[in-house]
């Protein structure tokens, strides 16, 4: 059974977005949750998504491509993260 590239870059941008959020949930300043994750697990599960996120987009682009838009989606989510905690508190302020 063969998988599309489509899917392969699917599955690598998923196992991306999960290992940037573990990282991010682990982090002091997070605003997700009430309390962070353990430190330790959740740097290395997320380090371990993101370097699956590279192997499943080097199924279907170069190693340099791979690295590139691994490092990209991770700048961009790093972003946003914050920005829905944020968002998180003003909407709950409100009520």
């Amino acid at each position: 059974m063969s998988l599309s590239p489509a899917s392969f870059q699917f599955a690598a941008c998923a196992a991306i977005a999960s290992g940037a959020a573990g990282l991010y949930l682990g982090a002091p300043n997070q605003r997700w949750l009430s309390r962070r994750l353990p430190a330790w697990t959740s740097r290395v599960i997320g380090v371990a998504l993101l370097l699956l996120g590279v192997v499943l987009w080097r199924e279907t682009v170069q190693l340099s491509t791979a690295i590139f838009a691994t490092l990209v989606l991770t700048m961009l989510l790093f972003i946003v993260f914050p920005c829905l905690g944020a968002l998180r508190t003003i909407v709950g302020n409100t009520r």
